[in-house]
C-alpha cells in the first residue's frame, strides 16, 4: 500500500526530481576545487562548463538510481513506534545524565567537531557556507558535513555542550539504534535487546564522537544488504550506504572495504549462481566513490603510506585487544563467537552470519596494519555484533523464554553502566581481567584539578593585559595539551576573558605533523613537567626536543626565563611558564632543524629550517 501511494513509477515525477538533482549537482559541482589554482584547466571556463554539465548528469543518476531502490526497500524502516518512543526516552535521559555530571575539558577528537560546530553557527548562513562545507569534503579527513547539521541547532539554542551532546543522540545515535531494530525484524523489543547488550555505541555518541553517523550508515547497509528485497536495489542503496561512511569519516573505509571482501565470501560459498546484488554492490560503491570521493581515493588509499606516517600511533595489539574488552566485554565477545559458531553449525542463518565473521576480521586485520584502535575506531565493528546479535533475535525456533533471558542480559549490561567505577586514563592502564562486562560508565568525567587549570588560564591571559601575546603549548597529553587551555571555558560553560593570549598550535605528533616555526617566535611557551606524552616521547620529538632544552636551559632554552609561577594538575604534574628573553639565533634554528631531520631523514622537508635563515 505504501509503494502504491508514493509517485515513484511516473514519469513526471521522475524527470523534475532528475532535474532537480541535475541542478544541485551542477551548481555545487567542486571540479574547480579538484584542480591545482595554476592549471591551465581551472582557468578554462568552457572546461568548467563540461565539468558542471557532466557532474550533475551523474549527480542526477546517482540520485534517480537510489529513488528506484528505495521504492522497494522501504518497508524496511517500519518498526513499532513503542520501542522508538521507548529508545528516544532513555537515549535523551542518559544523554541528559552524562551533561549533568561532567565537570572536565574536552579536547582532540572529543572537541573537534563541536568547536568546528560552533564556528559554523557564527557565519553566515548561505551558498559561501555550503560550499565550504562540501569543499571540506575534498581536502579534509575531519570534513564539516558532520558539524553542519549540528550548527543549524547551534544556531537557536547556542553552542554549550550539552546543546552539542543532545544534537550527537538525536541526530546521529539515535537513526542507529532505529536500525537495531530493523536488524531485528521488529521483532519484539529486539532493537532495545541489541542496544543493550551494545552499549558502547550511546556512551561513544556522549563523548562527543560524531562518528556514530557513520556508523549509522553502517548499521543500515547491513539491514539493507542482508534483506530480503529484490537484490539489484540491494546492491545499489547498500553500496551508496557504504560511501557514505567514509565520506562521513575516512577510517570508515576500512568498514566499506571489509564488507565488500565478506560480500564476495558469502557469494563464493553459498550463492554462486545469484550476483546482481553484489555486481551493483560494486558498481554503487564505484561510482558514489570516484563521484563523492576521488581526491580522497586518489591521495590517500592510492597515495599515502599510513602505516609509515602513522606509525606513532602503533601502540601494539595487546592496546586493540584491551579496547575491545573495555567497551564490548569479554563476555558479549565471548557470546558472539559462540552464536556465530552455533549457527555456521545449525545453517540458521550462514549467510548473515558469515558476513558478519569475515568483514569483522578482515577490518580489524586491515586496521591494525595501520595503527593502533582508538575507541571511535571501535564502531567499525559494532555493525557486524549488531547483525550477529539481530540474526540469533530472528530465529524462528527461538523460545519466549531464552527472549526473555535476553532482554534480561541487555538489561543487566546497561544498568552495568550506570553504576560507579573508576575510570583508567589510557589503554595502559586498563585491567583484563576487570572487563567481563563494558567497563565504562554513563556518568561525565570530572577533573580534579579544575581550579588549577582555571588559574593557569587566567594567568596566561593576564600576560596579553597591556599589549596582545602570544604562547605554545609544549606538551600532549590527556592530562594537559594545548586544548586543554583553549576549550577550558567553553567546556565549563564560563565566559570568555575580554583580553586573552593567543594559543598556537604546534605538531605533536612525529612524521605526521612538521615544526611549526612560528613556535619561535612566541612570546611565552608553556611546559609540564614531567613531560607530557600520549604516544611516547620517543614518537613525539617534533615538540619533547624543545621542550627538553627549555626545561634544563641547554641550546635554544638559553632563550627563555622560567616565571615564578607554577601549577599542580592531576597526576603531580607541575606546569611552568617560560618567557621568551630573545630571538633565536639562526644556529639555533639549524641545530633543532638537523636534530629532527636526523631523527627522520625521509622527512626532511617537514623539519627543513625557514628558508631565510642561514
Amino acid at each position: 500500500m505504501i509503494r502504491r501511494a508514493l509517485p515513484f513509477s511516473r514519469w513526471y515525477f521522475n524527470l523534475l526530481i532528475a532535474l532537480c538533482a541535475f541542478a544541485l549537482g551542477a551548481y555545487f559541482d567542486l571540479t574547480p576545487y579538484r584542480l591545482d589554482a595554476g592549471s591551465a584547466l581551472a582557468a578554462s571556463g568552457a572546461f568548467i562548463l563540461c565539468a558542471r554539465v557532466l557532474g550533475g548528469a551523474i549527480f542526477a543518476a546517482i540520485v534517480l538510481a537510489l529513488l528506484r531502490a528505495g521504492r522497494d526497500l522501504i518497508g524496511l524502516g517500519r518498526v513499532g513506534w513503542r520501542q522508538m518512543i521507548i529508545i528516544f526516552v532513555l537515549l535523551n535521559a542518559v544523554t541528559a545524565l552524562y551533561v549533568a555530571t561532567s565537570r572536565t575539558v574536552y579536547v582532540w577528537d572529543g572537541a573537534g567537531y563541536w568547536s568546528v560546530a560552533q564556528n559554523l553557527a557564527a557565519e553566515h548562513l548561505g551558498r559561501a557556507q555550503l560550499r565550504e562545507v562540501l569543499q571540506s569534503t575534498i581536502s579534509m579527513d575531519y570534513n564539516y558535513l558532520l558539524a553542519w547539521p549540528v550548527s543549524l541547532v547551534m544556531r537557536v539554542f547556542g553552542g554549550s555542550r550539552a546543546v552539542y551532546l543532545f544534537c550527537i543522540s538525536n541526530l546521529y545515535t539515535l537513526p542507529a539504534l532505529w536500525g537495531l531494530c530493523a536488524l531485528a525484524k521488529d521483532k519484539k523489543w529486539g532493537g532495545l535487546i541489541i542496544a543493550g547488550l551494545l552499549p558502547m555505541l550511546v556512551y561513544t555518541g556522549l563523548v562527543g564522537f560524531v562518528d556514530v553517523a557513520a556508523c549509522a550508515l553502517a548499521v543500515w547497509a547491513y539491514v539493507v544488504y542482508t534483506s530480503s528485497a529484490p537484490a539489484v536495489s540491494r546492491g545499489v542503496f547498500s553500496g551508496a550506504l557504504l560511501v557514505g561512511t567514509f565520506l562521513l569519516r575516512r577510517y570508515f573505509f576500512f568498514f566499506a572495504a571489509s564488507f565488500g571482501v565478506a560480500a564476495l565470501a558469502v557469494k563464493l560459498i553459498y550463492e554462486r549462481r545469484r550476483w546482481a546484488d553484489f555486481i551493483s554492490l560494486f558498481a554503487s560503491c564505484a561510482v558514489c566513490a570516484v563521484y563523492f570521493t576521488p581526491n580522497f581515493l586518489a591521495e590517500k588509499v592510492l597515495g599515502t603510506d599510513y602505516g609509515d606516517i602513522y606509525s606513532a600511533y602503533a601502540l601494539g595489539l595487546s592496546s586493540d585487544v584491551k579496547l575491545l574488552l573495555r567497551y564490548f566485554g569479554i563476555v558479549l565477545l565471548v557470546l558472539l563467537l559462540a552464536l556465530t559458531v552455533r549457527g555456521l553449525v545449525r545453517g540458521g542463518s550462514r549467510p548473515v552470519l558469515t558476513l558478519s565473521a569475515v568483514q569483522a576480521v578482515v577490518c580489524f586485520a586491515a586496521f591494525v596494519m595501520v595503527q593502533s584502535h582508538g575507541q571511535q575506531h571501535l564502531l567499525l565493528y559494532f555493525p557486524a555484533a549488531a547483525a550477529v546479535l539481530g540474526s540469533e533475535l530472528t530465529l524462528p525456533d527461538i523460545s519466549p523464554r531464552r527472549r526473555c533471558a535476553s532482554a534480561l542480559a541487555a538489561a543487566a549490561v546497561f544498568g552495568w553502566c550506570l553504576v560507579p567505577k573508576a575510570q583508567p586514563a589510557s589503554a595502559s592502564e586498563i585491567s583484563v581481567p576487570r572487563q567481563i562486562l563494558p567497563s565504562f560508565v554513563f556518568y561525565g568525567s570530572e577533573r580534579e584539578d579544575i581550579d588549577e587549570l582555571i588559574a593557569l588560564a587566567d594567568c596566561v591571559d593576564s600576560l596579553s593585559a597591556e599589549t596582545p601575546k602570544t604562547a605554545v603549548v609544549l606538551a600532549s597529553s590527556a592530562a594537559f595539551n594545548s586544548e586543554t587551555l583553549t576549550n577550558l571555558r567553553a567546556s565549563l560553560n564560563l565566559a570568555q576573558p575580554e583580553t586573552e593570549t593567543v594559543i598556537r598550535y604546534q605538531g605533536t605528533v612525529d612524521k605526521r605533523d612538521p615544526f611549526n616555526w612560528n613556535t619561535a617566535t612566541a612570546d611565552y611557551l608553556i611546559i609540564a613537567d614531567p613531560l607530557q606524552t600520549h604516544l611516547g616521547e620517543e614518537n613525539q620529538q617534533v615538540f619533547a626536543l624543545l621542550a627538553r632544552d627549555v626545561l634544563s636551559g641547554e641550546g635554544v632554552g638559553a632563550a627563555y626565563s622560567r616565571l615564578p609561577e607554577s601549577f599542580t594538575i592531576s597526576g603531580g604534574v607541575t606546569v611552568y611558564i617560560y618567557e621568551r628573553t630573545r630571538d633565536w639565533t639562526a644556529e639555533e634554528y639549524l641545530d633543532l632543524s638537523a636534530r629532527l631531520t636526523a631523527l627522520y631523514p625521509d622527512y626532511a622537508e617537514q623539519y627543513a629550517a625557514p628558508d631565510w635563515v642561514g
